[in-house]
C-alpha cells in the first residue's frame, strides 16, 4: 500500500485545538439545556424538591405536577442537544455535513423519546416517587446519546461506526461519573442541572480521543477497521446482487409484440 492510500485511511485526525473547541461546544450545549432546566427548576422548585431529593416519605405525586417535569425535561433535554450538535457541526464543518438533517431527526426522536417515558414518569409519581428521579436521569442519557448517534450516522456516515464506539463510552463513562457524583453530593437535585454538561462534555472528550486514536490504528495497520464499506465474515468479498424489478403484465405482452 503506497503512502497516498495509507494517508486516506480513517477518519481526518483532529488537532488539539480543534478538539478543546469540540470539548467547549459539547459542554457549551449541554450547559444551555441545565441552564433552562435551572431556570424552570427555580420558577417550581416547591414542588420538584422532594422528587431531586428523594424523600421516600412522599409517596404520591400530582398528575399535573408529573406533566410539567416530564415537559420541563423534554425541552431542556432538547434544546441542550439540537445545541451542542449544532455547535460541535460549526467546529468541524468538514467532518459533520449534514447538520441539519441530523437536527431536524434529533427533534424527531426526542419527541418519540417523550412520549414513549411520559407514561413512565405517571406510573413512578403514582406509585414510586423516588424512582421519578431516576427515570429523569435515563431520560436525559438516553436522549443525548441517540442525539449524539444521529449525529455521527446522519452527518459523518462512513466512520459512523467509529463515533458509535465512542458515544458508547462516552456514556457509559458520563454514567459512572453522575453515579459516582450522586454518593458524594449531599444534595442530588444538583446533578440535574449538570447531567448535560457532564454527558456531552464527555461525547466530545471521548469521542474525540476515540477518532485519533483510530486513525493511529488504520494507519498503522493499513487497514479500515471501522469504515462502513469494510466487510468482514462471510459478507467478506460478496457482491450486492441487484434485485430484478417484477415487470408488470400490460409490460409482458408488450415485450412479446416488440420481439415478434
Amino acid at each position: 500500500m503506497s503512502n497516498e492510500e495509507i494517508e486516506e485511511l480513517g477518519p481526518e485526525r483532529i488537532s488539539f485545538s480543534t478538539f478543546l473547541l469540540r470539548l467547549i461546544a459539547g459542554c457549551a450545549g449541554g450547559v444551555a439545556g441545565g441552564v433552562i432546566l435551572l431556570l424552570v427548576f427555580m420558577l417550581v422548585s416547591s414542588v420538584f424538591e422532594p422528587i431531586a431529593a428523594l424523600d421516600e416519605q412522599i409517596t404520591y405525586i400530582s398528575p399535573i405536577f408529573t406533566f410539567i417535569l416530564v415537559t420541563m425535561i423534554f425541552v431542556s433535554t432538547t434544546i441542550g442537544n439540537i445545541a451542542s450538535t449544532w455547535l460541535m457541526g460549526l467546529v468541524e464543518r468538514e467532518r459533520y455535513k449534514k447538520i441539519s438533517s441530523a437536527i431536524y431527526q434529533i427533534f424527531i426522536i426526542s419527541l418519540i423519546i417523550f412520549i414513549i417515558l411520559s407514561p413512565v414518569y405517571f406510573v413512578t409519581g403514582a406509585t414510586n416517587p423516588a424512582v421519578t428521579a431516576y427515570v429523569v436521569a435515563l431520560h436525559i442519557i438516553l436522549a443525548a446519546q441517540v442525539s449524539a448517534l444521529i449525529l455521527e450516522i446522519v452527518s459523518n456516515y462512513r466512520y459512523s461506526l467509529v463515533g458509535v464506539y465512542g458515544v458508547t463510552f462516552s456514556v457509559l463513562v458520563s454514567a459512572g461519573i453522575l453515579f459516582s457524583m450522586a454518593s458524594l453530593i449531599e444534595n442530588p437535585q444538583i446533578l440535574l442541572f449538570v447531567a448535560l454538561p457532564v454527558v456531552w462534555g464527555s461525547i466530545a472528550f471521548i469521542g474525540g480521543i476515540m477518532n485519533n486514536i483510530y486513525v493511529w490504528l488504520a494507519k498503522t495497520y493499513d487497514k479500515d477497521f471501522l469504515a462502513t464499506d469494510t466487510e468482514y465474515g462471510e459478507d467478506y468479498g460478496k457482491e450486492i446482487e441487484e434485485e430484478e424489478e417484477p415487470v408488470a403484465k400490460d409490460e409482458e405482452g408488450g415485450d412479446f409484440l416488440r420481439h415478434s
